[in-house]
């Protein structure tokens, strides 16, 4: 039976994996559909919560049937500064955690295999194939391919020193950690067979140009978010509350907690358009973004409260534990259109439901720099500016 390591940092991310996997299978009209033994190994490198590894546990065991579900998020870090002997450990320590051998592994199902954490994955099961799967705009970046050979044309010297060092490297993979920073390593491109997206109007990456590209259908991921919306949140049944006045969807994001702007910049925006929002008729549900440190709501709950007597009504959070992401009950909630910064949601709700995405992404950009200008670009591409957001009319919101 074949063997798949299933690599997961986040809940939306279980969910693009999940569907991939579904699609697979669909994918498989001939010959007949294989069974597949499948590990699951769950990380964050930025650091999250206890009350998020639990969550994300618990979501992981009602979507899929693994072999086993791994924690690791003590092995797959960010840190790239190894020593030989201490890489070989690690990689030594990833197998038993996991609990496979250096040649059990057939596939490794992972997001990147340009960073460290999936470097290290990659190079504890060197003969595994790789199969990519979204993990939302950062998926669609400029990723850069490097050897660790000098290019050709320069001096004898230089190039037998290039071709040293390209040697040492292929032993050594604890310098290639280290000297290749975030760029994909072309023994690991050489591995990937296939690429399993969800965005298909957004271009891959030039780096993935010769991968093939298998689109997952959002028929099959809105079937999957209505399965797991059942099980795994007992029923609830959402925001389906009536409202007098129509309502948006209002998502958060980890700008401070990814170190983009600090927390009194990222409140003082949300608080900002909140406003605006209301000004222009509208009621707000909010929702957080899953691995936030510091809500936001308190910020905006006073920032409504400034502008009318019942902010209770005028803005509510989302009926869901926020580490689940909000594809889960969006559905059911009576919105009208959903607004956020750079959030890739804004694109995954107009791709499943059809649902208006408007984003306040210039608002963002003279704070950000390098690929979060980039994601940028991108939700400006297919999301309308928030200025052009249309004061209401004042009608009633229907009731769900």
């Amino acid at each position: 039976m074949p063997v798949r390591i299933c690599c997961v940092f986040g809940t939306w991310q279980l969910l693009s994996l999940v569907a991939s996997l579904r699609q697979s299978i669909a994918d498989e009209s001939s010959p007949p559909q294989q069974e597949h033994e499948d590990y699951l190994v769950l990380y964050e490198t930025a650091g999250v919560s206890e009350h998020f590894k639990t969550d994300l546990a618990k979501l992981a065991s009602t979507v899929w049937t693994w072999k086993r579900i791994i924690w690791a998020y003590d092995l797959l870090t960010s840190e790239r500064k190894y020593g030989q002997l201490q890489i070989f450990r690690i990689h030594h320590q990833i197998r038993a955690t996991i609990g496979l051998e250096v040649s059990s592994a057939d596939e490794i199902w992972a997001c990147f295999v340009n960073r460290p954490s999936e470097k290290i994955l990659l190079d504890s099961y060197p003969r595994a194939k790789i199969v990519l799967y979204e993990d939302g705009l950062t998926s669609y970046l400029p990723f850069e391919v490097s050897t660790m050979a000098r290019p050709p044309g320069t001096r004898l010297r230089k190039r037998i020193t290039g071709a040293f060092i390209a040697g040492l490297s292929a032993i050594s993979p604890a310098l290639r950690l280290r000297k290749m920073a975030d760029k994909i390593e072309r023994r690991h491109l050489k591995r990937v067979r296939l690429f399993y997206s969800l965005l298909s109007e957004i271009p891959v990456p030039y780096a993935l140009a010769d991968v093939p590209r298998s689109q997952v259908g959002a028929s099959l991921m809105r079937d999957l978010i209505d399965e797991v919306s059942r099980d795994a949140l007992s029923g609830d049944n959402g925001d389906c509350r009536a409202s007098t006045n129509p309502r948006i969807l209002l998502l958060g994001q980890a700008l401070s907690r990814n170190g983009i702007m600090s927390y009194a910049q990222e409140a003082a925006i949300y608080r900002h358009i909140a406003e605006q929002i209301v000004e222009r008729g509208y009621d707000i549900v909010w929702k957080e973004h899953p691995r936030i440190r510091a809500p936001f709501f308190p910020e905006l709950l006073d920032a409504v409260g400034n502008m009318t007597s019942d902010p209770s009504t005028r803005i509510t959070e989302a009926n869901l534990p926020h580490t689940y992401p909000i594809e889960l009950i969006v559905s059911r909630m009576n919105i009208v259109c959903c607004v956020s910064g750079t959030s890739a949601a804004l694109l995954y709700l107009k791709w499943l439901y059809g649902i208006k995405a408007y984003t306040f992404a210039e608002t963002l950009i003279p704070l950000m720099t390098g690929a979060d200008i980039l994601m940028s670009d991108m939700v400006r591409t297919h999301a309308m500016p928030f200025s052009a957001l249309q004061s209401s009319n004042g009608t009633q919101a229907g009731i769900c």
